[in-house]
């Protein structure tokens, strides 16, 4: 009996001991669950909408480093998280007071000190932190262990750039060989972009393990941020609406296929691989990370996309899930599901070491995508909590109010047809409007046309090209290169300058669109107005 009663303690001091250590590595707070759940209630940003058992958290970080537009975040060394703002700074989140939630910035780094510009993307390789910056790509290590780098070299920076504001440098990711994989954006809206003979800018680019060799692996994208390989090794990146891009994209990426922008750069490509999935739940998709297979945030080795939102709608941005479903011919299925909204302006993702998701709230930026000219945004840990009440999406659509013939007509009268597609298979002097009104609420809406100038979209700021032949040429840029530049002005005139022609260039921040196109409507026919942008459907 006695044998049995010390088997038995034995097996319960087991259990035990196996169940704190599943505590710690999934981050319970099992010994004082009440107390957690007081410090999590209280730090809860409940503008948020959260559809699952999720604690939207706005983590309480007021000491250390101030955090001023973060780009990213990436779980680093020892399961600390580390972040990045756009301003040069790279730091990592500790808890100082021990409640459990991150509350001081540690400095890492200042890709500033470099002279480097734009840090949009960080991941680490053992204790080596590869940071992506519009001129270069640099690692900076960490060689003592006191999470301050102590040691930095320039990695790879074989690649065009220039100092535009548009020259940004994404999606860093590790393949399964030790190959860095890199997106460099598009520079289709670089009024004078740096030669680029095979084609880098707008393209993925594989880089050897060492940094002294390069591909170029797929090309024709746009402001692709996101990028990821799932545990079977295929590779997934994001894009935006916009140019040659008719839908929010989610794409498999693969090697030597095209995705279509800026077609006139790639004038080989006969083929476009079309998206494999057309996302809806968000606007500008950025950060994607692959949950873990042992983590059960949403569902397991589901794909988190996080958003940035419509450009200048500064309550906007969301996030999403996607399951894929790999097929017998080596595609994929794939379907959406929301997990939050209404979380504005996001940049990266990342998953803890505790499973919680952690989310870089990029904020406001300033004109021609500057940072804010004081520190803005914020870190978001989104936190399993099974007495969150997740809210409906079903119950998230407005219906749509007006007489929406009569706001066709209007939208005709006004010659709003004149500048704006509503199908997406139009290239005219403004944006095309399909799907609008799931891009932008009503009051949006209204915002938009009263005041054209307070949120244009990236790809429409009005460009000023003053010949020398003494000539101006207003419009919206369209495409260019080296050689030439393509514009539209008003009245959907489409030419080409040549850049020898070019005394200088500049894009303003006055919108091409004119104000006082509501003027003399009553409030009923606005109402209809903006009733008929609500029934636009989107891009076929």
């Amino acid at each position: 009996m006695r044998n049995i009663i010390k088997v038995m303690s034995v097996i319960i001091v087991f259990i035990a001991w196996v169940f704190a250590i599943s505590c710690v590595n999934n981050g319970s707070h099992s010994k004082d669950d009440v107390k957690w759940k007081e410090t999590v209630s209280k730090n809860i940003d409940t503008t948020v909408k959260v559809y699952g058992h999720y604690a939207a958290v706005k983590l309480p970080i007021d000491s250390g480093v101030s955090l001023w537009n973060p780009t990213a975040v990436t779980l680093g060394p020892k399961g600390v998280m580390y972040a990045a703002n756009y301003t040069g700074e790279i730091y990592s989140l500790h808890d100082t007071d021990g409640d459990g939630l991150e509350d001081y910035a540690k400095l890492f780094c200042n890709v500033k000190q470099d002279s480097l510009r734009y840090p949009t993307s960080i991941v680490f390789k053992g204790n080596q932190l590869y940071v992506g910056t519009t001129q270069e790509i640099r690692v900076y290590e960490d060689t003592n262990g006191d999470e301050v780098a102590d040691k930095s070299y320039t990695f790879f920076k074989d690649f065009p750039h220039t100092l535009h504001y548009f020259d940004w440098t994404f999606g860093l990711t590790f393949g399964p060989d030790g190959d860095l994989f890199a997106i460099l954006c598009t520079d289709a809206l670089n009024d004078r972009p740096a030669p680029d003979p095979h084609g880098l800018r707008g393209s993925i680019l594989k880089i050897a393990p060492d940094g002294k060799s390069y591909e170029r692996f797929a090309a024709g994208l746009r402001f692709a941020y996101g990028m990821a390989f799932n545990k079977q090794g295929d590779l997934f990146f994001t894009d935006n609406r916009g140019n040659e891009n008719k839908y929010e994209e989610l794409n498999f990426a693969q090697k030597g296929h095209f995705y279509g922008n800026n077609p006139s750069k790639y004038p080989n490509e006969k083929k476009t691989t079309e998206p494999l999935l057309k996302l809806k739940y968000g606007f500008a998709p950025v950060g994607i990370r692959f949950n873990p297979s042992d983590n059960a945030f949403g569902k397991a080795q589901d794909l988190l996309i996080s958003f940035f939102g419509p450009d200048g709608q500064w309550g906007d941005g969301s996030i999403s899930r996607v399951q894929l479903t790999k097929d017998a011919k080596g595609g994929y299925q794939a379907q959406e599901f929301p997990v939050a909204d209404k979380i504005a302006k996001l940049a990266d993702l990342a998953i803890g070491k505790q499973g919680d998701l952690y989310v870089a709230q990029f904020g406001n930026d300033g004109p021609m995508h500057l940072p804010w000219k004081t520190p803005m945004g914020a870190i978001y840990r989104m936190i399993q909590a099974d007495w969150v009440k997740p809210a409906d999406p079903k119950k998230s659509t407005a219906l749509v109010e007006g007489n929406i013939h009569n706001g066709q007509a209007i939208f005709s009268q006004r010659m709003c047809v004149t500048c704006h597609s509503i199908d997406g298979n139009g290239t005219l002097l403004g944006p095309d409007l399909a799907g609008i009104g799931k891009l932008l609420s009503k009051s949006a809406l209204l915002e938009s046309i009263k005041n054209p100038g307070k949120n244009i979209k990236t790809g429409f700021d009005q460009m000023v090209i003053e010949l020398k032949n003494g000539t101006t040429v207003n419009g919206r840029m369209v495409t260019t290169n080296k050689d030439e530049i393509s514009i539209i002005s008003f009245g959907n005139k489409e030419s080409t300058i040549k850049q020898k022609d070019i005394k200088s260039s500049k894009m303003i921040t006055a919108s091409l669109m004119p104000s006082g196109l509501l003027d003399g409507l009553t409030d009923g026919e606005v109402n209809d107005l903006l009733g008929y942008l609500e029934s636009l459907e989107a891009a076929k």
